[in-house]
């Protein structure tokens, strides 16, 4: 049985918000540390590595139940070489349309600072798809088989 498309974008949506709790959980920890407060990093801490967990769980469900495509690119995804095609297509987009456009909007809004943070992000963002890209290539290339022969 084929499932609903409204559960595979239910998934998607619970994975999104999964990873977003994460990265905040593991921010909150992160603030706690500089301030001092050890036992709430610890919490933050833990809670951010369970969080992950379950968007893992989701997309392992998209993956391996629903075949869905990756959340973040609509790409298809699971193996290493349709991942790293899904993470360059996501790069690159930030890099050329996300990044550009909030920081022009932020010049055209007199806020420097933070045109400037999303140059900074735009630039980190395309050197993430020269990284991705290298490694999809490496991919092609044939292994040798350790002592040096072919």
């Amino acid at each position: 049985m084929e499932p609903d498309q409204s559960l595979t974008d239910g998934v998607r949506a619970a994975f999104l918000a999964e990873a977003a709790t994460a990265a905040r959980y593991t921010y909150f920890a992160r603030v706690a540390e500089i301030e001092g407060r050890a036992e709430a990093a610890r919490v933050f801490g833990e809670l951010a590595e369970s969080v992950a967990c379950a968007a893992h769980g989701h997309l392992d469900v998209l993956r391996d139940l629903l075949g869905g495509d990756d959340p973040g690119t609509g790409r298809a995804f699971g193996d290493t070489r349709h991942n790293l095609a899904a993470a360059i297509s996501g790069d690159l987009v930030e890099a050329t349309d996300r990044y550009p456009g909030l920081a022009a909007r932020a010049h055209l809004d007199g806020v420097a600072d933070l045109a400037s943070w999303l140059e900074t992000l735009r630039t980190l963002k395309k050197a993430h798809v020269d990284r991705l890209e290298q490694a999809l290539t490496e991919l092609a290339e044939p292994r040798f088989a350790g002592n040096g022969a072919p």
